[in-house]
């Protein structure tokens, strides 16, 4: 609820900090397409199936199969996540958005939202096969990575910025990487690993499998829907950075649908400290 309730309230609260007019938005009017929101759809599905397909294949295990209930929890958060993302874009103005969309377009475009996320995850186990790859990433420079408080503190201030900076300044770059500071914010906060914390021992495989994926899957995304003639103009190069971002985005997500999964619950946000006084019991 945090991560949502930021992204909708921080960018509109900056926008009008900025002294813009809401008729600066980036929403260009288009006609509805039915037709290439449903092919792009059934061919990402089809994508997101083989590339199970071939993971097995590779491993013996396809998680599209063994862990099904995880992948439906996930696309439904990922179908929030991609409309989230969809409504950064009013003041990032990164592709051209629609408007009056009606009920049917808004329905395929949820259920096409939420293919991205899984597809990136198996994208990035088809990806995490190749042992050798892995290998060789696993041996990369060491980082150290903060922790506790002050960390989360320091993340959670990059993303308010970067929301309500981004929609001031017109920078859409700012935008873009509040989301993934936020949730690491989240993540610290509720005591839980991060996407970064295996940088420590310098590997790095899992991080590069991530963002290739979110390459990879982006560009077919957009490419499919392009080729069936739908409407989207976005700039192929100043895209890439984003689909990257995207994948780690991704990863973020479905490590914390994961925990979630698990049965954690996240009430207690700060450890509680021990009273600086002993307290004697007789």
């Amino acid at each position: 609820m945090i991560f949502v309730a930021a992204l909708l309230l921080l960018p509109p609260a900056g926008f009008l900090l900025g002294s813009h007019e809401w008729a600066e938005l980036a929403a260009n009017e288009t006609q509805d397409n039915l037709a290439a929101t449903a092919l792009t759809l059934l061919a990402l599905l089809g994508y997101m199936l083989l590339t199970g397909i071939l993971v097995k294949l590779r491993t013996g295990n396809n998680p599209l199969t063994t862990q099904r209930d995880y992948f439906l929890a996930l696309a439904a958060a990922g179908a929030m996540l991609v409309w989230l993302l969809v409504y950064l874009n009013f003041y990032a103005a990164s592709w051209t958005s629609m408007q009056k969309n009606s009920v049917w377009q808004i329905a395929l475009d949820t259920l096409l939202f939420a293919l991205p996320v899984p597809a990136v995850l198996v994208t990035r186990a088809l990806l995490g096969s190749f042992r050798g790859l892995l290998k060789t990433l696993a041996r990369g420079p060491s980082l150290a990575m903060p922790r506790g408080e002050t960390a989360a503190l320091a993340c959670a201030s990059i993303a308010a910025f970067g929301l309500l900076g981004g929609a001031v300044l017109s920078a859409s770059w700012l935008l873009w990487i509040s989301p993934l500071f936020l949730l690491l914010a989240l993540q610290l906060l509720w005591h839980e690993s991060t996407i970064f914390d295996v940088l420590r021992e310098g590997d790095w495989g899992r991080l590069i499998c991530a963002a290739l994926a979110g390459l990879i899957v982006g560009n077919l995304g957009v490419t499919l829907y392009r080729a069936v003639g739908g409407m989207a103009e976005i700039d192929p190069l100043s895209a890439q950075p984003g689909y990257l971002l995207f994948g780690l985005l991704c990863l973020q997500l479905g490590d914390v649908v994961a925990e979630n999964w698990r049965g954690k619950t996240r009430a207690q946000v700060f450890k509680k400290k021990p009273f600086p006084i002993p307290v004697v019991k007789k």
